[in-house]
């Protein structure tokens, strides 16, 4: 997933949970400067990153696809379904 659309997306989260950014910086053991680059795009989320975030803001699976990798795990799902039914 591109780095500009991810780190658009974990904003809205921040801003969607009302969570100060340097809380977010700090549960992620890195500087606020390094986060605003993560959010701008600049860089990109580690999965140690992912994982932290999944848990701080108590993420599903389903969200926490569609914000880091622009899918839907329930789709996957129904998807392994069928072709297991092929088979």
């Amino acid at each position: 997933m591109e780095p500009k659309v991810v780190g658009k997306r974990v904003k809205k989260l921040i801003e969607d949970y009302n969570i100060d950014k340097q809380f977010l910086a700090t549960n992620l053991n890195i500087s606020l400067k390094e986060l605003e680059e993560k959010l701008e795009g600049k860089q990109e989320f580690f999965v140690s990153d992912v994982i932290i975030i999944t848990e701080l803001f108590n993420l599903d699976i389903n969200t926490v696809a569609q914000i880091f990798f622009g899918t839907n795990m329930g789709n996957k799902k129904e998807g392994l379904e069928e072709k297991k039914k092929q088979a």
